[in-house]
């Protein structure tokens, strides 16, 4: 049994891809090579929604001459400066971001080119937003306000010089506050993505002769029976892949993207979950709410475009049933509705509020449209009919003396059970997200339930297996009868970890993984 999945093809390949949307790139000529700062965006696209923690900033270190990535490392905070060392095989990394409350965090990095070993060089937490070396021993940086008590902390900053002797040898946290103070000076804003695009553009023209384009969040993804891949990512409402590897088209959305996917069951048309650019009302930035689409598989022409302002989440169910839920958390009149196989669509219904810490809760492979109904005991597994008839089946919940939220996430229907993911937040000190997924009998008891420390992203199931990937970057396999784990393997691309974000079967052995980075993985088990 291998310890990693057999990757076969990676579809939305390209240079830089481990980073996500650069944020900052620089190029050390003397050191042959590129030093590059991205983001690859947060597991879930809505409010609320449960994840493990762990952070979507990434840096990468790629050849000069290849652009193979060499090493790629986790960052706390957005990366905004990148400086190579003048002598030695380092580069100082200023990262940090606004926390949300009230300060501005961040640190600087020291980066071993050799090793790809980083120590975090501040004794505490501030925001990095210009490093410069002045010589080999002399750095310079601008960091942002401590705080944000002046309501002045985007135009002006701090800029202090620290000097080493050997910066190579500088252990952790070995810059105290005292160094960090320096004459106040105009600010400088953080990260520079249009410069970065450039710069990984011109790489990649020079050195692959490809087209550099950004990707991130592959948040579905579906087999054909032609063998067509189809994927719904950030930026892309819906894209499709043909066997040879080569995409056959693309109906892009900028600034929004795609979100879900219900094929029809004659292949030739699909449903798509879009989320919109925001965009502005004067001085006030405007949110447009999700809306459902139904696009042509032949040449992603959009036959349906989105409809109403209510905003909503499409579901389907095996025999081409779709429904267009109704996602707003206290609606004031009925907006759900169904469509039938033939594009019928149904008088609205009501079903009750939405709330967004369930948005991930998408069972695959169902002969029924399931969503969660809220009750004031919290939600319930329920079923809708064609006519428009609820069927109550069971409480999301298993466990009534949890204490805590439950948040539902996402399943496949067997042929004689469901099983699913879920989430609770544990609060504290400390506080933990505890994951599960489970196996519900017709009378919702539970027939096991396997615990993790990773929020589940996505889940399919074939024969007796249940595949289910984490936001750990890890894809874990269960017996679908018993809930045993079979076998548990880290995610890796050309050597790189990843971590996914969608997933699907399209027959036993095989799977279909959409990357937090925008790639989508044909894998063997």
């Amino acid at each position: 049994m291998p310890d990693s999945l057999i990757v076969d093809r990676v579809l939305g390949d390209r240079p830089f891809a481990e980073i996500g949307f650069p944020s900052v790139a620089a190029v050390g000529e003397r050191r042959g090579l590129v030093v590059a700062g991205g983001a690859v965006g947060p597991p879930g696209w809505q409010p609320g929604v449960l994840t493990s923690g762990r952070s979507t900033h990434r840096i990468g270190v790629y050849g000069l001459d290849d652009l193979r990535c060499r090493f790629l490392l986790p960052s706390r905070w957005p990366v905004n400066t990148i400086a190579f060392h003048p002598v030695l095989p380092l580069a100082a990394i200023g990262t940090g971001d606004y926390d949300g409350g009230f300060f501005y965090k961040g640190e600087l990095l020291l980066l071993d080119l050799l090793s790809g070993e980083a120590v975090s060089a501040f004794a505490s937490e501030r925001e990095v937003r210009s490093a410069r070396w002045r010589n080999e021993h002399r750095l310079d940086l601008v960091l942002a306000a401590v705080d944000d008590e002046s309501g002045e902390h985007d135009t002006w900053g701090f800029a202090p010089s620290i000097a080493r002797d050997d910066w190579a040898a500088t252990p952790a946290k070995a810059v105290g506050p005292a160094e960090l103070a320096g004459d106040r000076v105009p600010s400088v804003p953080p990260g520079a993505p249009e410069a970065a695009l450039r710069t990984l553009e011109s790489l990649s023209a020079a050195c692959r002769n490809v087209t550099f384009t950004p990707r991130r969040q592959v948040r579905a993804v579906e087999p054909l029976r032609d063998g067509r891949v189809l994927a719904a990512l950030d930026g892309v409402r819906l894209e499709s892949w043909l066997p040879s590897g080569r995409r056959e088209w693309a109906a892009p959305v900028p600034g929004g993207g795609g979100r879900r996917i219900v094929v029809t069951p004659d292949q030739r048309a699909a449903w798509v979950e879009v989320q919109w650019a925001p965009g502005w009302d004067g001085p006030r930035v405007r949110y447009r709410p999700n809306g459902a689409e139904r696009l042509s598989l032949q040449n992603g022409e959009v036959l349906r475009p989105a409809g109403s302002q209510t905003p909503v989440a499409v579901t389907g169910r095996q025999d081409g049933w779709v429904m267009l839920l109704d996602t707003r958390h206290a609606p004031t009149e009925a907006a759900t509705t169904l469509v039938s196989p033939d594009q019928q669509e149904s008088a609205p219904l009501d079903l009750g509020g939405y709330e967004f810490d369930n948005t991930t809760f998408v069972i695959r492979r169902s002969p029924e449209l399931l969503f969660l109904q809220p009750t004031p005991h919290g939600a319930w597994i329920a079923a809708v009919e064609p006519s428009g008839a609820v069927q109550p089946l069971f409480p999301l919940d298993w466990d009534t003396g949890r204490g805590t939220r439950f948040s539902g996430g996402p399943g496949v229907r067997l042929q004689d059970a469901l099983v699913h993911a879920g989430a609770v937040r544990r609060p504290g000190p400390h506080p933990r997200v505890e994951a599960f997924v489970a196996r519900r009998q017709a009378d919702g008891e539970p027939g096991w339930v396997f615990a993790c420390e990773a929020v589940i992203t996505a889940m399919d199931a074939a024969g007796d297996t249940v595949l289910a990937a984490l936001d750990s970057g890890e894809v874990v396999a269960l017996g679908a009868a018993d809930g045993r784990p079979r076998w548990r393997r880290s995610l890796t691309v050309h050597g790189m970890p990843a971590s996914g974000t969608s997933l699907a079967i399209p027959e036993d052995g095989r799977v279909l993984i959409g990357t937090a980075d925008g790639r989508v993985l044909d894998a063997r088990y």
